[in-house]
């Protein structure tokens, strides 16, 4: 292991099997009716199907058991009156999270919320830095705190060099890829996190052991290589698209704003290179957006979405000056660049989805603005601004992503998938829709209402809200930051 960690991660040092033999039972945390029961009178609208209803829906073991008639659907059945008449359509995924550290501030509970609240009810973590924080996710839903989201992992970051997070499995030939395989199919993983300094040959050779294994490989492209030429099956945040030499350092933000050479010759190559070798790519635009939105910091830290979050998140965290330690001091010219970069990208995604590249909306979750669970339907409207038509993006954000998950029977409303849905007042699919319409979100069969999630957050939330916690938690933000900017690795 790399990195300062004195022993190795739990999931990595345990495994799997034995780690959930600890995990006990605890008591719900939000109110939520797991079945049998019934949505009365809704409409089922799924992406490219037309509306289906008035119909009584009936959920019973976490499964679609029946679609019936109104009022047809005989025996002691739990009616959920305050969802009668809504409309119906298919649960998402987040194809690219990070959960918060298990630390004193206990923010894992408020992200899981989130993420049901706004519909997503399952994701890829696509690394956890310390290793605490993908435990702490999977214990909420194993031990019936929360249903969901269900988390697919890759626990692990593996690549070279000085290590940017303390959970990273060196790399240094490819006859160690078996090896670093079989070390996270041990934690549980379903996913390689290909990380930074590794060179084709090692790439290659994790991707030939996951395939061995079961497992995916996704992961940034390398700075010294392009995407076509890394060969990652799912490469993310657009890294590999300019060309190394056009990167002024090698640096994240560097890697994020410096696209000035990405133009229609390099985009089609970039394509064909997607199309020749199967890649997928995992663009988390809003991670781009997020940086734009601190050009703006003091308006932007009062935004609506910015309030579901504790305040120390805009005020030191993604503070401009003083926050994370690869954002600060961000100049004019680089919010230009930034500014040039996502238009860039924005064309990049529309071409690849014209093409028929696969795609994947991840949202990348921590990074600055970046707000558990609507921050999917900010990355969906970027896929639309990109010219993707709207029931594309959410069959893309919905059954395509479940099963790129492994998950064959979710996606669908119909009888004997699984109950992961969302309701809302009217169809996602109606111009003037928003995230704010979502009245229920259904995770494996569990309906949790918009208002009893509410409460949830606010409960949550207000544990950082005393003057006493509120002076504690930004004293321990501000010295993380500093311990961050002291270790840090571009």
């Amino acid at each position: 292991m790399a990195g300062s960690a004195t022993k190795p991660p739990i999931l990595l040092d345990k495994g799997i099997a034995v780690w959930r033999e600890s995990v006990r039972g605890a008591r719900p945390r939000v109110s939520m009716a797991r079945g049998p029961f019934v949505l009365p009178g809704v409409t089922l609208h799924e992406a490219g199907r037309a509306p289906e209803g008035p119909v009584d829906l009936l959920v019973v073991d976490g499964r679609i058991a029946g679609i019936h008639a109104p009022g047809t659907i005989d025996g002691a059945v739990r009616v959920i009156e305050a969802l009668r008449g809504h409309v119906v359509t298919t649960a998402l995924t987040d194809m690219h999270i990070h959960m918060p550290p298990d630390n004193i501030l206990r923010l894992t509970p408020l992200f899981m919320l989130l993420n049901l609240r706004f519909g997503v009810v399952r994701a890829r973590d696509a690394g956890d830095p310390d290793g605490s924080s993908t435990p702490a996710a999977l214990s909420l839903v194993q031990s019936g705190a929360l249903p969901g989201p269900q988390i697919h992992y890759a626990y692990a970051f593996v690549g070279d060099g000085r290590a940017r997070w303390g959970n990273t499995i060196a790399m240094t030939h490819p006859d160690e890829a078996e090896a670093i395989v079989a070390r996270l199919q041990f934690a549980g993983a379903s996913w390689i996190k290909a990380y930074e300094n590794l060179d084709a040959p090692r790439i290659a050779a994790l991707c030939r052991a996951a395939e061995a294994a079961g497992m995916q490989v996704m992961g940034h492209v390398p700075t010294q290589l392009r995407l076509e030429d890394a060969r990652l099956p799912d490469a993310q945040h657009g890294f590999g698209i300019p060309d190394p030499a056009s990167l002024r350092r090698d640096h994240i933000l560097n890697r994020n704003i410096d696209w000035q050479t990405v133009d229609r010759a390099r985009i089609e190559q970039v394509i064909e290179g997607c199309l020749a070798h199967g890649l997928a790519m995992t663009p988390t635009l809003v991670t781009t957006h997020g940086l734009l939105r601190m050009a703006d910091w003091e308006q932007q830290r009062r935004a609506p979405d910015t309030r579901l979050l504790p305040g120390f998140y805009t005020d030191i965290v993604w503070h401009p000056d003083y926050g994370l330690p690869v954002y600060r001091g961000i100049t004019p010219e680089d919010f230009d660049r930034t500014r040039d970069a996502f238009a860039r990208k924005i064309e990049v995604v529309g071409a690849a989805a014209k093409a028929g590249v696969d795609l994947r909306l991840g949202t990348d979750t921590q990074q600055p603005f970046i707000i558990p669970g609507i921050a999917l339907h900010d990355e969906m409207r970027a896929f639309e601004a990109a010219g993707v038509a709207r029931e594309q993006v959410w069959r893309m954000a919905g059954p395509e992503a479940a099963r790129k998950l492994g998950v064959e029977d979710a996606g669908r409303i119909a009888v004997g998938q699984r109950a992961d849905l969302i309701v809302s007042q009217r169809s996602p699919f109606t111009p003037d829709w928003s995230p704010d319409m979502i009245k229920a979100t259904i995770c494996g069969g569990a309906c949790l209402l918009a208002s009893d999630l509410d409460s949830a957050i606010r409960v949550e939330l207000r544990r950082f809200e005393n003057r006493f916690s509120r002076h504690l938690v930004r004293w321990l933000a501000r010295f993380s930051l500093k311990k961050a900017a002291r270790d840090f690795v571009g």
